[in-house]
């Protein structure tokens, strides 16, 4: 339930406002497909696939999107709806919006200092904003960034328990709210796309990706201004004398563990002195589990369609999450959140709130800090919107009837 005691810090700017304002094309971005456009014109091909792309055949991102889809909603017509509020609230403290910025590692390639855009804007906004283990900034640089955010840090297992202590002592000192594991990742992809264009992290140049490159010179002079970017900005401290990106790269892939028992979830929550999520559950069976070690919060997942090609739709997957979690611990979902009614869609689902990656990741190609706010407010207005044709003022008064599949 909404707490309406605790104020949402930050404020989101109304986005037809912010449309009006915009000059070129942003302004007439009107849809996600719009920003995926803009992105794709903008980036080398390599790059914009591996942001677009899918696991294999890419059935999951398809059925993420289809799922939403397949749900119809069911409004109430009748009802007073001027005074409407899309503020909620978990873990003790208000968001202005019942959505937040998904964990993403790469976004320098996309646009320079992208995560500290990404902590200042959702800061700036009042939603939450997960910072990835391999993003190009650090903990440090963005609690700098966004002192006032609701900070939260994703990790990555690594082998090395001190390590991974490490990490964690760093984002605990530096203020980050939570602590987000990620598990379902703990084996490597194979993402067909970037197979086919040789796609690899650092990117290679090849004949074939130099040309890429070269037929993007926006891109590539903006990128060039800030090599740092392209760095995994938690991981400098670890690699003594050569901290390249290439060094990073290897450091990630030679130290993350890949195989994640529950025994190795224990010593995390017990080093981390606040809420706890894991990211990836998409059963009951899990969730309760989750409940047993301790867990503050679980995020229904399937990593956008990145990984196991076949997995069910997130949003299939939540009623069932949501029924074990019993109302003990909040839910949350990503995958395949394109608009705001998809939004309106998990909550009425039951899920808390909702975090969005792709639309995030596009717009910010797009048009860097312009795009972001764009988006963020567009989401916003989109998620009042429904809310208002639903008959609802609050979000806290989505339920399962106000959704039905066709």
């Amino acid at each position: 339930m909404t707490d309406t005691s605790l104020s949402p810090q930050g404020t989101l700017v109304p986005w037809g406002d912010l449309r009006m304002a915009s000059s070129g094309r942003l302004g007439q971005a009107l849809t996600f497909a719009d920003l995926r456009l803009m992105a794709k014109a903008r980036l080398p091909k390599p790059i914009f696939d591996y942001v677009d792309g899918g696991g294999e055949s890419e059935l999951t991102l398809e059925w993420n999107r289809s799922a939403f889809d397949e749900l119809a909603f069911r409004p109430r017509t009748v009802a007073a709806i001027a005074d409407r509020s899309t503020a909620t609230s978990f873990f003790g403290r208000g968001s202005a919006a019942p959505f937040g910025i998904c964990p993403m590692g790469g976004l320098g390639m996309l646009w320079p200092k992208a995560d500290l855009i990404n902590a200042r804007l959702a800061a700036r906004a009042g939603i939450p904003f997960v910072l990835a283990s391999g993003a190009g900034s650090s903990i440090e640089e963005v609690a700098e960034a966004a002192p006032d955010g609701r900070r939260w840090f994703q990790l990555y297992v690594f082998t090395d328990l001190a390590l991974n202590k490490r990490l964690l002592g760093r984002a605990q000192t530096a203020g980050f709210e939570a602590l987000v594991v990620t598990t379902d990742t703990q084996i490597n992809p194979k993402r067909i796309r970037d197979i086919r264009n040789g796609f690899a992290l650092p990117m290679k140049l090849t004949p074939k990706n130099v040309l890429e490159f070269a037929s993007r010179p926006r891109w590539l002079w903006n990128i060039a201004r800030d090599p740092r970017s392209a760095l995994m900005g938690n991981l400098v401290q670890e690699l003594g004398a050569d901290p390249s990106a290439r060094n990073a790269f290897d450091f990630f892939r030679a130290n993350r563990k890949r195989s994640v028992g529950w025994e190795d979830l224990k010593p995390l929550r017990d080093a981390w002195r606040g809420p706890m999520l894991l990211k990836g559950i998409v059963t009951a069976e899990e969730t309760a589990k989750a409940l047993a070690l301790g867990v503050d919060g679980v995020v229904v997942s399937n990593h956008g369609g990145r990984n196991l090609d076949g997995t069910l739709p997130a949003i299939e997957a939540l009623p069932d999450v949501v029924s074990a979690a019993g109302g003990r611990i909040p839910v949350f979902l990503d995958s395949g959140i394109r608009r705001g009614a998809d939004i309106a869609k998990a909550l009425a689902l039951g899920a808390r709130a909702a975090f969005i990656g792709r639309p995030v990741a596009f717009a910010l190609a797009a048009s860097g800090e312009a795009g972001v706010e764009h988006v963020l407010a567009m989401f916003h207005d989109e998620v009042d919107r429904v809310l208002g044709f639903l008959g609802c003022t609050r979000v806290d008064q989505l339920d399962p009837s106000y959704v039905v599949r066709r």
